[in-house]
């Protein structure tokens, strides 16, 4: 499993523009559908982390063609790898693996704890609330990987209460078919869930 991140800041108008030239064509038609500006240049940014990852396999971006499963997870055809992209505000990451791989990037912010009854049980709602500190990172360790989780197995999403996480001071994934990670950078929470 390999990953990059990128921060939309540190990237000027005109490399935006030139990584969009390279743009594999069946995603630049998804890509040019977007409306919203900053969705757009992630769009375009998570494309060009994967073309960065793909040189690490000797694999050219420009030679891959994209298939989809029937829940609209793409895969690159004729090749052994899965790959998949998220992006939060600020930030935009790609992850590649010869096993399915999901990733979820959430900024740590603010949020309706009441959300906390849409998304966790009750295991995880004594971790969240079991301290007045940090209680939106441990909503978002929460949130990150079970949205990771669901698109590692390239579902739709589902109600989140289906999914039982386990506590070692932090949440992993109960289903012991898959591995996860979790990184923090910047104030974003980072999920990454691997097929073992």
């Amino acid at each position: 499993m390999e990953y990059k991140i990128i921060n939309i800041n540190d990237i000027n108008k005109a490399e935006i523009l030139i990584f969009y030239n390279n743009i594999n064509s069946s995603k630049k038609i998804k890509i040019d559908k977007i409306r919203n500006k900053k969705r757009k240049i992630q769009s375009i940014l998570g494309e060009y982390l994967l073309k960065e990852l793909l040189k690490i396999y000797n694999i050219s971006y420009s030679n891959i063609n994209y298939i989809y499963n029937e829940e609209g997870k793409p895969y690159i055809k004729d090749y052994n790898l899965y790959f998949n992209i998220s992006h939060s505000h600020d930030y935009v990451i790609t992850v590649i693996s010869n096993k399915e791989i999901g990733v979820d990037i959430e900024k740590i912010r603010k949020t309706n704890i009441s959300i906390i009854n849409r998304i966790c049980t009750n295991k995880e709602k004594e971790y969240v609330l079991s301290s007045n500190i940090d209680i939106e990172k441990r909503l978002f360790e929460i949130f990150t990987l079970k949205e990771a989780y669901i698109k590692c197995l390239g579902n739709k999403i589902f109600d989140f209460k289906n999914i039982e996480l386990v506590f070692n001071n932090k949440p992993i994934c109960k289903d012991t078919s898959v591995k996860s990670k979790q990184l923090i950078i910047d104030n974003y929470i980072i999920s990454i869930v691997e097929k073992r």
